[in-house]
């Protein structure tokens, strides 16, 4: 067992990597292994479950989002950007103005 830090009471094996509080036993420690393993198997079997239940919908398969759109400032020739709103077949549903990323002139 690895010595603990000189903020912790926990010793750690370095070969099996199992931690020991100060003054616990053999038993103690194969117990709570024990019950960790158990966990383990528990979370397996939920998540072997879970992933069988789980079907793509098709809305999650859309390409709904955004685009950015960029175009030159008539005020100082920096880069303007604005975001695009687009339904499912990329067609715009919304636009926001134009912002300047230098001089923050809005058209």
């Amino acid at each position: 067992m690895l010595e603990p830090g000189p903020q912790s009471n926990r010793h750690c094996c370095y070969r099996c990597g199992r931690v020991a509080a100060t003054g616990e036993t053999a038993d103690d420690i194969t117990i709570r292994e024990r019950g960790r393993q158990e966990a383990f198997v528990l979370l397996d079997y939920a998540m072997a479950l879970r992933g069988g239940c789980r079907t793509r919908s098709p809305m999650e398969d859309l390409t709904m989002g955004q685009l950015i759109q960029t175009r030159g400032c008539g005020k100082c020739g920096g880069t303007m950007y604005r975001t695009v709103e687009t339904d499912e077949d990329g067609n715009p549903t919304q636009e926001s103005q134009f912002v300047c990323s230098a001089c923050g002139h809005v058209e």
